[in-house]
């Protein structure tokens, strides 16, 4: 009479939770909170100027901080004067080439009779050939090239060598500063950073994502868009996410790979995120079975006098549910669905 009232609680009681099924927590895992994109950004120690604001969101190439302005102020003045005085060289070669080819033209329209009355060429001017005429045209050709490309050649090697004094935004979005802000940030003042210590930090705000590390086989082989995560704050507020895409990563601590699944942060709860970034937390792992399924209290099934013939929740839930397939061992409960509803 008792094994008929536990069989009869144990039916009804899978009777019931078939028409209250809702997602079952699977498991409670470690989670970081990560923006779409994010970058780390260095500087060197000096003289800080155009020191970009907290408070605001920024877009994608505007100016963070430029280092020795004035310096680099001073260098370019000094680069435009070596401009100008390699210019001037340039067109004092260009012009005694075109004095020379004068002479050699003279020369070689002369007769014989004439050349000998026409005096001595000097030890700088060429031989009055043909070959000399050639000669001075190509060295000619050479240096308006080099008048076209010096400056040009001369402007790109500065901004190579002062791009890394002026940080940009490498894409829209926030920024944080790794250093005491000085009380006027707006007024140039010294950074003495620490060694390896970054400048600032940038995320990119227009998503925001609670990441998991899934190594369970019995999980990763499930439909991934069913699985979501919530993540309790404080003054009982809770931070969800639901599915949005999975990739391989390498291990943070030199393990090999790891595969992390990315849960997208709802628009309402980005600024809760952001102040998130970098902390630790733990995050509930929910799966939602959908349809035609039962979920029973793993409580329930160790009630059951064959829980001590059996080895595992598999073997316990192929002698209880011979009809039905085990779906999924959750922290509370067993997922089951009917086999004829695979």
């Amino acid at each position: 009479m008792k094994r008929g009232l536990i069989l009869h609680s144990a039916l009804w009681a899978a009777l019931l939770s078939t028409v209250q099924a809702e997602p079952v927590q699977v498991a409670t895992l470690p989670a970081k909170i990560v923006p779409e994109q994010a970058a780390t950004l260095n500087l060197e120690n000096g003289i800080v100027t155009q020191l970009a604001s907290t408070a605001e969101r920024l877009e994608a190439g505007a100016v963070i901080a430029v280092l020795n302005e004035e310096r680099t102020t001073q260098e370019h003045e000094e680069l435009e004067l070596k401009i100008a005085r390699e210019e001037m060289r340039l067109r004092d070669e260009l012009r005694k080439l075109e004095n020379q080819r004068n002479k050699v033209e003279f020369f070689l329209k002369l007769s014989p009779r004439e050349r000998r009355y026409a005096g001595h060429a000097s030890a700088e001017d060429m031989p009055p050939t043909e070959e000399s005429l050639r000669d001075i045209d190509a060295r000619a050709a050479l240096l308006k090239r080099e008048m076209e490309s010096s400056p040009r050649l001369l402007k790109q090697e500065f901004e190579r060598s002062h791009a890394k004094l002026t940080l940009k935004m490498p894409f829209s979005g926030r920024l944080q500063y790794h250093f005491t802000l000085p009380k006027e940030p707006g007024k140039p003042f010294e950074l003495l950073n620490l060694p390896g210590r970054p400048f600032a930090s940038v995320c990119d705000d227009s998503a925001f994502y609670i990441t998991i590390n899934l190594n369970k086989a019995e999980l990763t082989q499930l439909p991934e868009d069913n699985f979501s995560v919530s993540i309790d704050l404080p003054e009982g507020k809770v931070l969800t996410g639901t599915f949005s895409h999975r990739k391989v990563e390498q291990n943070s601590a030199g393990n090999g790979d790891m595969l992390v699944y990315y849960f997208r942060v709802p628009e309402a709860d980005k600024e809760t995120a952001f102040n998130m970034l970098g902390s630790h937390a733990k995050a509930r792992l929910v799966y939602d079975a959908g349809e035609n399924v039962q979920y029973i209290s793993k409580l329930e099934l160790i009630s059951h006098p064959e829980a001590a013939e059996c080895e595992n929740w598999e073997q316990l839930v192929a002698r209880l549910y011979p009809e039905h397939h085990l779906i999924l061992i959750g922290q509370r409960n067993i997922i089951i669905r009917p086999k004829n509803n695979k």
